[in-house]
């Protein structure tokens, strides 16, 4: 299994554990650190690609113009990829949706709900509606030939598949302790919570330490679906 990751190390939060519990072992690859994304891509378990500040239509970043030329070859190979908000946006944009910010300019950055959408529940391991982690101010557009599986009142479009084996989400199911830790304990603390939209450092740490273990639990549960995708 290839964990990509665009800030730090740490980025993979939960999935590692949650990819062990399943057999499956990975290896992170720290893509703005110039590591090279495999050639052989048929050898891969699987690929998840994670969040970060950058844009997907950062077409001038070497390493983000280096990602969206790579991940056609994955979905070709049939290889189970998960994109995770900024990974959710560079899959969606290899498929020829669009990724931008809200009209509004709204921020997520916090706990809030998403549910399924109508026949969606199998697709995604989801069964009713789940509070999950955000940190976002740009949401893809549904692909064409793409499903969509679940929204939200704000950002509507949160989880989408494509074909066997692909899905991005735009929200943060990885997120850990270490994660949010390290996201909103700094010195100085970030500048996103200054966002329309975002929520403060004591309702996100209240709001986590009360549905981190239900959105785990759901985590689990969907990697076991998403990594069966292949087999079938």
């Amino acid at each position: 299994m290839l964990l990509v990751t665009h800030v730090t190390a740490f980025d993979v939060g939960a999935i590692p554990d949650l990819l062990a519990g399943l057999g499956r072992p990975a290896r992170v690859m720290r893509a703005n650190k110039g590591q090279p994304f495999p050639a052989d891509v048929e050898a891969l378990g699987g690929v998840v690609s994670f969040g970060g500040p950058q844009s997907a239509n950062d077409d001038h970043v070497d390493y983000v113009r280096a990602e969206l030329d790579w991940m056609p070859r994955v979905m070709a190979a049939g290889v189970p990829l998960l994109g995770i908000c900024l990974g959710g946006q560079m899959v969606a944009r290899t498929l020829g949706a669009t990724v931008g910010p809200d009209p509004e300019g709204l921020y997520e950055f916090g706990y809030y709900p998403i549910e399924p959408v109508d026949g969606a529940t199998e697709e995604l391991a989801l069964d009713g509606t789940l509070n999950v982690a955000h940190r976002h101010g740009e949401a893809f557009t549904i692909p064409v030939g793409a499903r969509r599986l679940a929204r939200r009142d704000v950002f509507e479009n949160q989880a989408f598949r494509y074909g066997a084996t692909t899905w991005g989400v735009q929200f943060h199911p990885e997120v850990n302790d270490t994660v949010l830790g390290r996201w909103l304990d700094g010195d100085p603390p970030p500048e996103d919570l200054e966002r329309s939209g975002a929520q403060t450092v004591a309702v996100q740490h209240a709001n986590h330490a009360r549905h981190n273990r239900a959105m785990h639990d759901w985590l689990g549960r969907f990697l076991a679906l998403w990594l069966a995708s292949a087999e079938r």
